[in-house]
């Protein structure tokens, strides 16, 4: 076992555990989006940044295997002003519409937003607009400009539905989610998209993943919900 500290608080922990793990099982909730316990690591939304004693630069929990001695700050001055900087660089392209939106009030972005950012913009720009209404199946429809890029659709479809379907395109700014040519979503998990990835759902798919058994994919929302902006409805529904 490895003795780490997080938060002034000393725990001992399996040594393969990243730190978010470590600390999630010892009821410290590092904020993320693109990581979920079911998925493969991919580090990108850098949204759970915190500082290592003895490490110059701040380090991201999803990926940081923990070590013995460890010493974790999850709220710093130096972890507060980088959640910041993440959050303001994640709105500044994302529409401002909480109002009209389908998630307003069962948003992870939305929370981490009044939770995690300044409150106002220092962007005076035009934001880059995006498809709106993109239609991935004969069921599902994604608005784009309100994903985040997280990712965790895309390695759902790869590792749990064992059908890779969606992609990235284009770069920076302008990276849109989409599906390979020539595909639909239509795997057999996808009809679980009917809520945003962000929101609660009523269902949660049992799965096998990585030989730790058949049980609830859990992480307070459902892994196989897809990117925020998409939504479960038939293609010309009325709008």
């Amino acid at each position: 076992m490895a003795k780490i500290t997080v938060d002034g608080q000393s725990f001992e922990v399996d040594p393969k555990l990243t730190i978010i793990q470590a600390a999630r099982d010892n009821g410290i909730e590092i904020p993320h989006f693109c990581w979920h316990p079911a998925l493969s690591v991919a580090g990108n939304c850098r949204m759970c940044l915190v500082e290592v004693e003895k490490t110059p630069k701040l380090a991201i929990a999803c990926s940081t295997q923990v070590s013995d001695g460890m010493v974790v700050q999850t709220a710093s001055s130096r972890v507060l002003e980088a959640r910041r900087a993440v959050m303001e660089f994640l709105l500044i392209n994302h529409p401002l519409d909480c109002p009209i939106c389908d998630e307003a009030g069962e948003c992870k972005l939305q929370d981490y937003a009044y939770a995690h950012s300044i409150g106002s913009s220092r962007f005076e720009e035009d934001k880059v607009h995006k498809p709106k209404r993109v239609a991935l199946s004969s069921l599902i429809m994604l608005d784009t400009e309100r994903c985040i890029m997280c990712s965790r659709c895309v390695r759902f479809c790869d590792e749990i539905a064992k059908k890779p379907q969606l992609t990235f395109t284009q770069r920076g700014d302008h990276v849109e989610l989409t599906t390979f040519p020539g595909e639909e979503l239509d795997n057999p998990y996808s009809h679980e998209c009917d809520r945003h990835l962000s929101g609660r759902s009523p269902h949660k798919p049992r799965v096998s993943v990585q030989g730790k058994g058949v049980g609830d994919v859990g992480d307070g929302d459902c892994v196989s919900r897809l990117c925020e902006g998409m939504q479960h409805e038939h293609v010309g529904a009325e709008q």
